[in-house]
C-alpha cells in the first residue's frame, strides 16, 4: 500500500490539473471521486479524516463542471479537492477542534477564509483531523495519523494540522487547510515532506476558526510544491493583477539564526541543512550568520507561549468546561491547558505589548536581510510508540516545535519546504521567514530554494 502524491494527478501540480479541467481531458467530477476513492480504500489506516463529505463534494464537483461548460471561469482552484482542518466551522459539517467536548460556543458559523475557498470553486471533501485544542503535536488518547513517508512505520506526522498533512501527502487533495500558532503548519510539512505555509497572522479574519491562541493564529495551506502554495494563495489573496514578485537567489543575503535557537540538530537534519545552504551559496547568495535570537530571546519567546497561549485557550473553553470535563481532554492537551487555568486572569495587555516589542525588533534587525532561513525541524518524524506516554509527546512536542515559534512570536509570515533526500530517507525541512506581509515574495524565494536544493 503505497497512497501518495506521487502515484496521483497531483505530481504535477494543481496548476497542470487546471490546464487538463480546461482542456477537457479531465473533469472535477473525476478528481473529486478518484480523492473520495483513495480515502475509502487507504484512510482506515491513515487517519487523515474525522469526517467526508462525499455528496456535498461531489455537487460541488458537478457545479463545477457545469459552470466551466457555461464559459464561467472561477480561477485555477476551480474543481480542486481541498482537505480543511477540523477547527474551521464548514456549513453541514460537525467540528471538533480535536476534542471529545462539545466546543461549538467557541467556533460559530462558517468563516470568510471558507468563503474565498467556496467563491474559488475549490471541493471541500471533508473535516482533516487535527491535534485537541490544535495545542501541539501529539496526543495519546486520540488516534495519530499516518505518516505517509514511511509506509511501513507507524510515524508521527507532527501537528497539530497531523490530518491536513497525511491527507495531502497519501494523495488524497493536492491542498489542505491547516492553523499555524507555533509551528503547526510547518512542523507538519517538514515531517511529511510537503511545502507548509504560514500566512502573515491578520490578513484575514479568524472568524469561524476555533481560537488556540487569537492573539499568535494564523491560516495556513499544505501542499505538494511551492508553486501549488503561490497558486493559492494568489487565487485567494492578491489584488487582480499583481506582478509576481522578483525573489531571485543570486545577491540575496540569507540570516541563519543564531545557534541559540537552532540548539541540538538531528545529525542528518544538520547534515541536509548544510548541504542545501551550500547549494544556495553556489546560486550566488550570501549566508550571513546572525547574532540574534539570543537565549535571553528565546525565554522572552518561552514565556509567551507558557502564558499567553495557555491563557487564551483557557478563556476560550471557560473555567466550568475544563474543570467539569477534565477527564474527556487528551492528557498531553490537558497539560499544555492546565497552566492556563491559573493565568486566566493575567495582565494580558503586558504580554501583548511583549510581543509588540519583540516584532517592532525584529524589524530593525532584519533590515538589510532578504529573509531568515533553518531547518523547520531539529528531528525528523518519530515512531509513534515512541511518543505515546505523557512524557514522551509533551518532549516531542516541545522539541519538534521550538524553532518554528519564534515566526508567530515575531509576526513573520513562514513557508517550510522539503529538502533534496535520498530514497528511503525520512523527509526534512528548511523554513523561509520574512516580515508581516511578504507573503507572495516568501513564496516565490521558496520556490527558488526549492529547485536550487536538488540543482
Amino acid at each position: 500500500m503505497t497512497p501518495h502524491w506521487r502515484q496521483t494527478e497531483w505530481a504535477d501540480g494543481i496548476g497542470a490539473f487546471a490546464a487538463r479541467l480546461r482542456r477537457g481531458t479531465t473533469t472535477a467530477r473525476a478528481a473529486t471521486e478518484r480523492s473520495l476513492a483513495r480515502i475509502a480504500e487507504h484512510d482506515g489506516q491513515m487517519q487523515a479524516f474525522v469526517h467526508v463529505a462525499a455528496d456535498a463534494a461531489l455537487e460541488q464537483a458537478d457545479r463545477a463542471d457545469a459552470l466551466l461548460a457555461d464559459g464561467t471561469d472561477l480561477g485555477p482552484l476551480m474543481g480542486v479537492p481541498v482537505g480543511i482542518k477540523d477547527l474551521f466551522a464548514v456549513e453541514g459539517m460537525p467540528t471538533r477542534a480535536g476534542s471529545r467536548l462539545d466546543i461549538s460556543h467557541a467556533i460559530g458559523a462558517e468563516g470568510p477564509f471558507v468563503a474565498r475557498l467556496r467563491a474559488a470553486g475549490a471541493v471541500i471533501l471533508g473535516k482533516c483531523r487535527t491535534i485537541e485544542f490544535a495545542a501541539g503535536a501529539q496526543n495519546i488518547s486520540h488516534p495519530t495519523p499516518w505518516n505517509p513517508a514511511d509506509p511501513a512505520t507507524h510515524r508521527s506526522p507532527g501537528g497539530s494540522s497531523n490530518g491536513s498533512a497525511t491527507a495531502v501527502a497519501a494523495g488524497y487533495c493536492p491542498l489542505a487547510i491547516g492553523s499555524d500558532t507555533g509551528g503547526s503548519v510547518r512542523a507538519p510539512a517538514a515531517l511529511c515532506g510537503l511545502v507548509g505555509h504560514k500566512f502573515t497572522a491578520g490578513n484575514i479574519s479568524l472568524d469561524g476558526i476555533f481560537p488556540l491562541c487569537r492573539t499568535l493564529d494564523s491560516i495556513g495551506t499544505l501542499t505538494v510544491h511551492p508553486s501549488d502554495a503561490f497558486l493559492v494563495y494568489d487565487t485567494l489573496f492578491a489584488p487582480e493583477g499583481a506582478a509576481r514578485p522578483e525573489m531571485p537567489l543570486s545577491g540575496c543575503r540569507l540570516g541563519i539564526p543564531h545557534a541559540d535557537m537552532l540548539g541540538e540538530l538531528a545529525p542528518d537534519v544538520a547534515a541536509a541543512f548544510d548541504d542545501v545552504m551550500e547549494r544556495l551559496r553556489s546560486a550566488g547568495a550570501e549566508l550571513t550568520l546572525l547574532d540574534w535570537p539570543t537565549s535571553d530571546d528565546l525565554d522572552a519567546v518561552a514565556a509567551v507561549f507558557a502564558n499567553l497561549v495557555p491563557a487564551e485557550l483557557a478563556n476560550t473553553l471557560g473555567a466550568a468546561l475544563v474543570a467539569g470535563e477534565a477527564d474527556k481532554i487528551d492528557p498531553v492537551a490537558m497539560h499544555r491547558l492546565g497552566p492556563g487555568r491559573d493565568m486566566m486572569h493575567l495582565d494580558m495587555q503586558s504580554l501583548h505589548d511583549d510581543l509588540s516589542r519583540m516584532a517592532k525588533r525584529t524589524q530593525e534587525r532584519m533590515k538589510g536581510i532578504s529573509a531568515l532561513i533553518y531547518p523547520t525541524s531539529p528531528i525528523t518524524a518519530p515512531r509513534v510508540e515512541d511518543v505515546m506516554t505523557p512524557t514522551a509527546a509533551v518532549e516531542f512536542n516541545g522539541r519538534v516545535l521550538r524553532i518554528t515559534r519564534m515566526v508567530n512570536a515575531y509576526g513573520l509570515t513562514a513557508c517550510s519546504v522539503p529538502l533534496a533526500r535520498p530514497p528511503g530517507a525520512l523527509p526534512i525541512g528548511v523554513d523561509i521567514a520574512m516580515p508581516a506581509g511578504e507573503d507572495r515574495r516568501c513564496l516565490v524565494f521558496a520556490n527558488a530554494v526549492s529547485e536550487a536544493r536538488s540543482a
